[in-house]
């Protein structure tokens, strides 16, 4: 502690002996009043600069502790409903089909003789219903 008193002691001094010009010759009373106030003004310093070296230190800061907060749990997500597999009849469009049928030689309806031939046929297209297997699943 006393070193570092000595020190801004020093310091002080230093700071005057360089900032205070030297005396002029002149009247007794001309800088008085300006003496003074640097006086006083060094004293105030060096009061509060004394004051903060010798001061108790603060006490710590009142801190409030709140509980932890309650837990949160997520709800649990709804239960899942299993729609079970069964089996629906699709209705479903079969193309048409053309082939080529061989007709052996014959006698028509007029008794005429129809030599052997091909007949290109067409099958129409048409409709047929199926029974098809859905798989079961989750529904959300």
């Amino acid at each position: 502690m006393w070193k570092k008193l000595a020190l801004m002691v020093l310091v002080l001094v230093l700071i005057s002996a360089f900032t205070i010009p030297p005396a002029e010759a002149g009247s007794r009373a001309r800088y008085r009043w300006q003496g003074a106030g640097i006086a006083l003004g060094a004293l105030a310093l060096g009061g509060l600069i004394l004051h903060g070296l010798h001061a108790p230190p603060p006490p710590p800061p009142h801190i409030v502790y709140s509980p932890p907060p309650e837990p949160y749990y997520p709800p649990p997500p709804p239960p899942r409903e299993y729609v079970p597999g069964h089996w629906e009849i699709m209705r479903e469009w079969v193309p048409g089909v053309w082939e080529r049928v061989w007709i052996p030689g014959h006698y028509d309806r007029w008794g005429n003789w129809v030599a052997e031939h091909h007949i290109d046929r067409q099958t129409p297209g048409h409709y047929e219903e199926r029974r098809t297997w859905i798989e079961g699943y989750y529904r959300n």
